[in-house]
């Protein structure tokens, strides 16, 4: 409201410097005056702008606090030992933003959990702790936010998923041979794309990866993946803090 007071002052000297100019059209004085209170007009406005953003953030805790609860109750159903970790609750997000982001956020930790971590004998076999490991990550990144994922597991077998492109007709043998390992991994996001053999209730079902991107897409946001076969994989999202201005 301070902020909206000083603008109106600004306003008021703007029409009279205004008024001036239009008299003296040949005065130099005149038409620097004008420019200091323009730019002044846009500093105030500016701050406006902010403080009106900033009052559309809400911390993203709204989305990460459920996750506890689903991931115990997924280790149940597989007979997984997974160890949780979260960090950056606090870290703010447009309103809009949050509301849209649990799907995606659900779909990709039970990804994870349903075919990324393997269960403890298996781990326990390839000299892994018998305790997988799957964190969540958010942070402020200049006018993005970005949430990572990242799980201890199996990670992306980059030759099943050049086959499956191929197999489906997706992609020619010459073009996929043409791609980087990171190229290929992310065409898990192309729709209908699975390399998993049993499909089970919590994945699979047909609604993959190209869901979660669509989605991402529709905020403004971009998604991508990086892994390690056998080691590990990192799914990051980035979004836009605030979609309450655009930039054309």
């Amino acid at each position: 409201m301070n902020l909206v007071g000083e603008l109106v002052l600004g306003k008021n000297r703007l029409i009279l410097v205004n008024s001036l100019a239009k008299r003296e059209e040949t005065n130099e004085v005149v038409f620097d005056n004008l420019t200091d209170v323009t730019s002044y007009i846009e500093t105030i406005t500016n701050e406006l702008q902010l403080s009106v953003m900033r009052a559309r953030l809400v911390p993203i805790s709204k989305v990460f606090n459920k996750i506890p609860r689903m991931v115990r109750d997924l280790c149940a159903e597989f007979k997984k030992d997974i160890e949780l970790k979260v960090e950056g609750e606090e870290t703010e997000l447009d309103r809009s933003l949050i509301e849209a982001l649990v799907d995606p956020i659900v779909h990709i930790i039970r990804n994870s959990i349903d075919h990324g971590i393997e269960p403890p004998d298996e781990r326990e076999k390839k000299g892994k702790e018998r305790k997988g490991i799957l964190s969540i990550q958010a942070y402020n990144e200049g006018n993005h936010v970005i949430i990572e994922v990242f799980d201890d597991g199996k990670g992306i077998n980059v030759q099943a998923v050049k086959d499956k492109v191929i197999e489906k007709g997706l992609m020619t043998e010459a073009e996929v041979t043409g791609l980087s390992t990171k190229e290929t991994m992310n065409l898990i996001f192309i729709p209908g794309l699975s390399t998993v053999q049993k499909v089970s209730s919590v994945s699979g079902r047909g609604v993959g990866m190209d869901v979660v991107k669509t989605n991402i897409e529709k905020m403004n946001g971009q998604v991508y993946i990086d892994s390690e076969e056998d080691q590990w994989t990192r799914l990051t999202i980035k979004l836009p803090l605030t979609l309450a201005i655009m930039r054309a």
